[in-house]
C-alpha cells in the first residue's frame, strides 16, 4: 500500500547522504591564505549568530502557535496532536534547511577564491556549484522526506490526515516568513550602510576591507540570499505538494493520485542528482553551463514523468493527461527564468535604457527602473495564466473527480492546476543549486578584494559574480511564481476545507453546502469585498513595514560608519582596524526587533477577519492578497535586478566614480530593498496567509456559528 510513499523516503535520505558527500568536498578543499580563512571565518560566524539569535525568537512563537492548533484543531477533531506535531515538524524542516545551505555556503567564500587564485575558472565555478548544490538537494530531500513519511504516518494513524499534513506546510511557510523579512532587514540594511558611506561619501571600491560594514554585507547575503530563499522554495515545496495531496484527498481520488504525485517528486529529485553533477566546467561561459544543467534536469524530469505514470493503475488518457499537465508546470520555470533575464541582465534592452538615463540623473533612473519593473510582471503572470488554464482543461477531461454534482468537472479541473504547480515545485533543487551558487560567488569576489589578491584573479571573481547576479535575479521570479501557482492551489484547498468543517459542524449534507456557499462567494457580498480590500491592505502594510525596516536599520549603520571613520582617521590611510562586529550586532539586533511586527500581521489579521467576518471575507482576503501581492513582488524584485546591473553595466564601460556612476548606485541603492526584503517577502506573506486559515479554518467556522454574527439565512451558510 505504501509502496512508492517508502521509497519517496528512502530517496530523500539518499539526497540528504549526497548533500553530506558535497559539503565534505567542499570543504575539503584549500582555504587559502590566513587572512582569507579569516574574513570567511568572520562572515560564517556572523551568519550563525544571526541565525540562531533568530531561532530563539521564534521558538517562543512556535510553540505558542502549536498549543493553539492542539486547542482549537487537534481537540475538537479528534485527531490527538498530529496537527500541531506536523506544524512543529514542518517548522522545524524549515529551520534545518536554511542552516545546512548556509552553513557550507559561509565556508566557500575562501576555497573559490583560493581556486580563482590557484586553479582558474572551471575549479573556482566547480566549487561555488557544489556549495550551492548542497542547499538545493538537502533542501529538495528533507522536503521529499517529511512529505512521504508524515503522509505514511498520518494515514495510518487517522482517516483525517489532510489537514495535519497541510500543517506541515503552514510551519514551512511562517518560519520562512520570518526569515525572509529579517534576514532581508539585516541583507539590504548592511548593503545599504556598507554602500552609502564606502562607496558614495569615501569614495573607495565596493567590498573594501577599510569599509566596517563589509563583514556585515557579505553575512547578509548569506542570511538574506541564502536562508532566506532556501527556506522561501523549500516550504513553497512542501505547501504546493501537501496541496495536490489535499486535494487529492478532499475530492475522493483513488490513492494512485496520491501515489502519483509522490511519485513525481521522487523522480524530479533523481533526475536533480544527476543535474547537478552535470555542470560543463571548461566553458568560458558559466551561465550557459549553469542553465545547461537546469534545462538538462528538466528534460530528464519530463521524461522520466511519461516513463513512470503508466505504473500506477491509471488508464492512458489519465496518465498523459497528468503527466503532461506536471510537465508544463516544470517548464514553467526556464521560461520564467528567461523572461526575468530579459528585464533584468545588462545583456538585454531594458536595463541598458535604465544605464543611459543615468547620463540625465538619479531620478531618471529610478523611474525608468520602476516602470521596466511594472512592465516585467505582465509576461510572468501572462505565463502563470496560460499554464494553469492549460492544465485546468487537462484535469477537467481526464480526472475521474463525482459526487459533487455540478462542481465535479470544476473540481477535475482545479486538480489539474494542482499538479501544475507541483511540477513546478519538484524541481526546485537544481533552481535553489543556482540560486545559491549567486552569494557563495559574491562573497568570494568579496574576499578577493579584502584579501588583496591580484586584479587577475579578480577579473575570474568578477565573472562569477556577475553569473551569480543573474541566478539570484532570476530564481527570484521563479520563487514568486511559485508562490502564485501554490497560493491559488491553496485557495481552492481552503475553500473546500471550509465547506467540510461547515457540513460536519452543522450536520448538513455535503453537496448542499457546496452549492450554498458557492452562491455567497461573490463579489456583490459586502463580506467578499470587505474582505479582498483587507487583503490588498496586508501586502501595503508589509511592503511599507519591510522598506521603512531597512531605512531606519541601514541609518543606524550608516551612522556606526561615520562614528568610525570619524574618531579612527587610520582605517582610510590602513593604519587602523575596523570594528566589523560593532555593525554586524547593530544589523543583527535591529533585523529582529523590526521582523515581529509584519509577521505577527499575518497571523492575527486572517483570524480575525475569518471569525469577525467570516469564511466569506476570509477567501476574499487571500483572494485579495494573492491578487495584489503577486504582481508587487514580481514588479519589486526585477526593478531591483536592473538598477542593480544598470549599475554593473556602466562599471563594465570603465566609468567608475563618474556622475554616470554615481547616479546608477542611487537606483541601485534604492532597489536593494525592493529585490532582497520587501519583494521576496511577499511570497511567504501569501502562503502563510492561505495555509494559517486552512489549518484553522474548523476553528473559524465553529467560531462563526458559536458568535451568530451573520444576517439571518446566511449562519453560516
Amino acid at each position: 500500500m505504501y509502496a512508492i510513499p517508502i521509497a519517496g523516503i528512502i530517496v530523500g535520505l539518499l539526497g540528504i547522504a549526497y548533500s553530506i558527500w558535497l559539503a565534505k568536498w567542499v570543504l575539503r578543499q584549500d582555504p587559502g591564505t590566513e587572512k582569507m580563512r579569516f574574513i570567511s571565518q568572520a562572515i560564517a560566524t556572523g551568519a550563525r549568530a544571526y541565525l540562531f539569535r533568530q531561532y530563539k525568537t521564534l521558538a517562543i512563537l512556535l510553540v505558542v502557535l502549536a498549543v493553539a492548533i492542539f486547542a482549537f484543531i487537534d481537540m475538537p477533531r479528534g485527531t490527538v496532536g498530529l496537527t500541531a506535531l506536523a506544524f512543529l515538524v514542518g517548522a522545524l524542516g524549515s529551520m534545518l534547511a536554511g542552516y545546512l545551505g548556509m552553513y557550507v555556503t559561509t565556508r566557500s567564500a575562501s576555497r573559490v577564491a583560493q581556486a580563482a587564485a590557484t586553479a582558474g575558472m572551471g575549479k573556482a565555478l566547480l566549487i561555488s556549484w557544489r556549495a550551492g548544490a548542497v542547499m538545493g538537494v538537502s533542501l529538495a530531500s528533507i522536503a521529499l522526506l517529511l512529505i512521504a513519511g508524515f503522509y505514511v504516518i498520518l494515514s495510518s494513524l487517522t482517516t483525517e490526515w489532510a489537514v495535519p499534513l497541510v500543517a506541515l506546510g503552514f510551519g514551512a511557510s511562517l518560519v520562512t516568513l520570518f526569515m525572509r523579512v529579517g534576514g532581508g532587514i539585516y541583507t539590504k540594511a548592511a548593503d545599504l550602510g556598507a554602500d552609502l558611506v564606502g562607496k558614495i561619501e569615501a569614495g573607495i571600491p565596493e567590498d573594501d576591507p577599510r569599509n566596517p560594514g563589509v563583514i556585515a554585507d557579505n553575512v547578509g547575503d548569506n542570511v538574506g540570499d541564502v536562508a532566506g530563499m532556501a527556506a522561501d522554495v523549500y516550504e513553497s515545496y512542501i505547501v504546493t505538494v501537501t496541496a495536490a495531496l489535499f486535494l487529492a484527498a478532499i475530492l475522493h481520488l483513488p490513492v494512485a493520485f496520491v501515489d502519483l504525485i509522490i511519485l513525481f517528486a521522487t523522480l524530479a529529485l533523481v533526475a536533480t542528482f544527476a543535474g547537478t553533477l552535470l555542470l560543463d566546467t571548461k566553458t568560458k561561459q558559466p551561465l550557459s553551463a549553469i542553465n545547461k544543467a537546469i534545462y538538462f534536469t528538466i528534460a530528464i524530469t519530463t521524461l522520466f514523468f511519461f516513463g513512470s505514470v503508466f505504473l500506477i493503475g491509471l488508464d492512458m488518457g489519465q496518465a498523459l493527461a497528468l503527466a503532461l499537465a506536471t510537465s508544463l508546470g516544470a517548464w514553467v520555470a526556464p521560461f520564467i527564468v528567461k523572461i526575468t533575464d530579459y528585464f533584468t541582465s545588462y545583456s538585454y534592452a531594458p536595463v541598458r535604457r535604465i544605464a543611459e538615463q543615468a547620463k540625465i540623473s538619479p531620478a531618471t533612473v529610478i523611474i525608468t527602473g520602476y516602470g521596466i519593473g511594472l512592465t516585467s510582471a505582465i509576461p510572468v503572470v501572462a505565463t502563470i495564466l496560460a499554464v494553469l488554464g492549460i492544465s485546468f482543461l487537462l484535469g477537467y477531461y481526464f480526472v475521474p473527480v463525482t459526487g459533487f454534482g455540478e462542481f465535479s468537472k470544476y473540481l477535475a479541473g482545479i486538480f489539474g492546476t494542482a499538479m501544475a504547480s507541483v511540477g513546478l515545485l519538484i524541481i526546485a533543487g537544481i533552481i535553489i543549486t543556482a540560486d545559491s551558487y549567486g552569494p557563495v560567488s559574491d562573497n568570494a569576489n568579496g574576499v578577493v578584494e579584502m584579501a588583496g589578491l591580484p586584479d587577475s584573479v579578480r577579473d575570474i571573481t568578477d565573472v562569477l559574480d556577475s553569473v551569480g547576479n543573474t541566478t539570484k535575479a532570476t530564481t527570484k521570479g521563479y520563487a514568486i511564481a511559485s508562490a502564485a501557482i501554490a497560493a491559488l492551489v491553496l485557495f481552492i484547498a481552503l475553500i473546500f476545507e471550509i465547506v467540510y468543517s461547515a457540513a460536519t459542524i452543522l450536520g448538513e449534507e455535503m453537496l448542499r453546502v457546496i452549492q450554498v456557499s458557492m452562491s455567497n462567494l461573490t463579489i456583490i457580498n459586502p463580506s467578499v469585498l470587505i474582505g479582498t480590500f483587507i487583503g490588498v491592505l496586508i501586502v501595503y502594510f508589509f511592503t511599507s513595514r519591510t522598506l521603512q525596516a531597512v531605512g531606519r536599520t541601514a541609518m543606524e549603520i550608516v551612522e556606526e560608519i561615520r562614528r568610525q571613520f570619524r574618531e579612527k582617521p587610520g582605517i582610510l590611510e590602513w593604519k587602523e582596524q575596523p570594528d566589523y562586529a560593532r555593525v554586524v550586532d547593530i544589523a543583527t539586533k535591529r533585523a529582529l526587533g523590526e521582523f515581529l511586527v509584519p509577521g505577527l500581521a499575518a497571523i492575527v489579521v486572517p483570524l480575525l477577519v475569518g471569525i469577525f467576518l467570516g469564511w466569506n471575507g476570509l477567501a476574499g482576503l487571500i483572494l485579495g492578497a494573492i491578487v495584489s501581492g503577486v504582481p508587487r513582488a514580481l514588479l519589486m524584485a526585477n526593478a531591483g535586478g536592473a538598477w542593480d546591473n544598470a549599475k554593473k553595466y556602466i562599471e563594465l564601460q570603465g566609468l567608475k566614480k563618474t556622475d554616470m556612476h554615481k547616479a546608477a548606485v542611487i537606483g541601485d541603492t534604492v532597489g536593494d530593498p525592493f529585490k532582497d526584503t520587501s519583494g521576496p517577502s511577499l511570497n511567504p506573506l501569501i502562503k502563510v496567509l492561505n495555509t494559517l486559515s486552512v489549518v484553522f479554518a474548523y476553528a473559524i467556522i465553529l467560531a462563526n456559528v458559536s458568535l451568530g454574527i451573520y444576517p439571518a439565512g446566511l449562519l453560516p451558510f
